[in-house]
């Protein structure tokens, strides 16, 4: 009796191991979630996530070499075209000034000076005239008072002929000073040329040195943001280094970095939908980068909604981009383990508290949903969660 107990137990051990290994493995249930396939539309969109950024970004630069003083603003601050962002300091620049405004005012005091001696020559010039002119006049006379007495033989015929020819001598000289008159004008105005030129240049050379003072403040230029500074107190400056950005914060884009196998089929002027925080806006793909970058594809969205919740640059945000509309189509969501399209995948249908195993041939892939071209009808059950581990078996448990 007691050997056939124990044989009757070994049997019933053999027979349920052998259940025990026919019987399909089990599934937690709260390791599985599940999708219902639908026949209908199907929105396809590519999900990314990136960041607002400014493309009007204005590169504040020093025109001047000098010394940092005092920096006025930080990172954050609102600013106007004209406002002071450093302040530096240059005495070499400084004493150059200084020397060019004493040059400039020798230079005027010197213009003065030849101003007053132009005119006195002016005057001799005018004072010889006459002299010449009454020298002319008078050896004139004396010339026609002896033609009239030279018939009564009271003059020579030399002394005669030498009183023509120095009134002919005096006559040259007249002309020449008269000429010497006539281009006086000429001459003064040259002279006036020349020495405001000079002082043309000097003038140029001080507001030119007033300029590079002023310049020591270092502004703004346009209004906006300033998004970094790049200098510090007591640091030395070349000309044309970075001293900051400034950022306008009125016209800002999102950028997003779309995988790079997504990233084939877009499209400037596809609609996207983005998301900042509880606020959703409506944005519209400006420019696709031609190169990836880390595997990722940046794409520029322009904002187009008419209201705008606040905005920063570097702020955070997400984005779905549409990129069509299918029509009449077996969709289901996207499951965990579906990642390439125009493939087959296989899935497991639920069935109450079951699953079986079916070849699911894959379409064109969304972010969220997946276009099911066989393998699955309208109405069932697909489990979404990735259970490639347990792909050998036809059944599952589900194990609540």
């Amino acid at each position: 009796m007691p050997l056939i107990a124990l044989v009757l137990v070994v049997l019933v051990l053999t027979v349920t191991a052998l259940a025990m290994l026919e019987r399909p493995p089990a599934v937690e249930a709260d390791r599985i979630w599940t999708g219902q396939a639908e026949r209908g539309e199907m929105l396809r969109e590519v999900s990314a996530s990136g960041k607002l950024v400014a493309p009007r970004i204005r590169a504040v630069t020093n025109r001047t070499a000098g010394l940092v003083e005092v920096v006025e603003v930080l990172p954050g601050d609102r600013v106007e075209a004209d406002a002071v962002l450093i302040v530096m300091s240059s005495p070499e620049l400084e004493e150059d000034l200084a020397q060019a405004r004493w040059d400039l005012a020798a230079a005027e005091a010197e213009e003065a000076v030849e101003e007053v001696e132009a005119e006195n020559r002016h005057l001799d010039i005018i004072a010889q005239l006459a002299s010449a002119e009454a020298e002319y006049t008078g050896a004139l006379m004396e010339l026609r008072a002896q033609e009239e007495l030279s018939e009564s033989q009271v003059y020579s015929a030399i002394e005669l002929e030498r009183q023509r020819l120095r009134v002919e001598q005096l006559k040259k000289r007249l002309e020449a000073e008269q000429a010497r008159l006539d281009r006086s004008p000429e001459y003064r105005a040259a002279q006036e040329r020349a020495t405001e030129a000079r002082l043309a240049r000097q003038r140029d050379k001080v507001e030119h040195l007033e300029s590079m003072v002023d310049q020591l403040k270092v502004r703004a230029g346009s209004s906006g943001v300033v998004q970094e500074v790049n200098v510090t107190e007591g640091e030395q400056l070349s000309a044309g280094e970075l001293v900051a950005r400034i950022v306008d914060p009125s016209h800002l884009i999102a950028r997003l970095q779309v995988p790079e196998g997504e990233a084939a089929d877009m499209l400037p002027g596809l609609p996207v939908t983005l998301e900042l925080g509880r606020s959703a806006i409506e944005g519209e793909v400006i420019r696709i980068d031609p190169t990836a970058t880390d595997r990722s594809i940046a794409v520029d969205v322009a904002l187009v909604s008419d209201a705008l919740p606040v905005l920063r640059p570097d702020q955070t945000i997400s984005g779905r981009i549409e990129l069509e509309r299918i029509d009449n189509v077996v969709h289901i969501p996207r499951p965990a383990g579906v990642r390439e399209e125009r493939r087959s995948y296989t899935l497991f249908v639920a069935e109450q508290g079951r699953a079986r195993r079916v070849e699911v041939e894959i379409g064109r892939l969304s972010s969220t949903r997946a276009e099911v071209l066989a393998g699955l009808a309208p109405g069932e059950r697909v489990i979404l969660a990735d259970l490639s581990d347990f792909r050998e078996f036809e059944q599952l448990r589900i194990r609540n």
